[in-house]
């Protein structure tokens, strides 16, 4: 039956920094990379194994153009195609490999600058993901969801002087029924899926900035068949990020982290994020 490593490509995961606005006019290409490695699996709190071992090598085009609406209003619209290779180990080496692309998303966000002593900033974002992924009913790892998910997430930057600021981002997930689940088609159904992140970050230099923070993630049980199947996630996680501007035009961006406490599914022991950044 196909496990769900939609969260292995998630898109609309944020990094400190993501909600100040891209420079007006400008269009920015992003490429990610994302290598996560996990041994420990867990089902309703219990680890019930410590060799399920999944490796994870995700990557991401995201195209984003910057539309300034007034002087403190910018609306940037963008699409997102994630892709990679899923292969396990251990225990979980049964489930096998996988290999392709993830679930096209298109997404709008608003972003309006408040005046506020330094500039704080709200946002508001709306993703819609398509079915148009990878997905094998007879396999058990996917990189499609073959369905469709509608994502709503909010932000809130604090800038308290011009060095040191708190990201703040909540995201809430619903999700359409896949008909076709597991090798006998069963639907599958999945609740809303909510998650909070939040960052310390800190402007060492003009180019320069390091955060520190992480999120939790809740929710998101879903049924077979009718049949629930008491697996409510409960994840949290810890990232530390470092970003720095090679070129006026050009950033890199490296995030470590770990995931802390895993309620159901894979606990990641390692997580490295690399992001580069072209502004046109």
């Amino acid at each position: 039956m196909p496990f769900g490593f939609a969260e292995a490509v998630c898109a609309q995961a944020t990094a400190p920094g993501d909600y100040e606005p891209v420079p007006a006019g400008k269009t920015a290409l992003l490429m990610y990379y994302q290598h996560a490695r996990s041994a420990l699996f867990y089902r309703s709190g219990h680890r019930v194994s410590d060799d399920f071992r999944l490796r994870s090598d995700m990557g991401l085009l995201r195209l984003v153009q910057s539309v300034p609406l007034s002087e403190r209003l910018y609306w940037e619209p963008q699409a997102i195609l994630p892709f990679g290779h899923l292969r396990t180990g251990g225990e979980a080496r049964v489930l096998g490999n996988e290999s392709g692309m993830g679930d096209f998303n298109l997404g709008s966000v608003a972003k309006l600058r408040l005046p506020t002593r330094h500039g704080d900033m709200l946002g508001l974002g709306v993703f819609v993901q398509a079915p148009t992924g990878s997905y094998d009913r007879d396999d058990a790892l996917n990189l499609g969801e073959n369905r469709w998910r509608l994502v709503l997430q909010g932000a809130y930057v604090h800038h308290f002087d011009d060095r040191w600021s708190l990201d703040t981002v909540a995201d809430v997930s619903w999700y359409t029924r896949n008909h076709d689940y597991g090798p006998t088609g069963a639907n599958h159904n999945q609740k809303a899926r909510y998650e909070y992140q939040a960052y310390l970050r800190y402007q060492w230099a003009p180019a320069t900035a390091l955060a520190i923070g992480g999120g939790h993630v809740v929710g998101g049980r879903t049924s077979i068949g009718g049949d629930e199947q008491d697996d409510e996630l409960r994840t949290t996680y810890a990232r530390l990020t470092l970003t720095h501007f090679l070129l006026p035009d050009v950033q890199a961006q490296v995030q470590l982290g770990r995931d802390i406490a895993v309620e159901q599914g894979f606990k990641e022991r390692g997580r490295l994020n690399l992001r580069l950044v072209k502004l046109f």
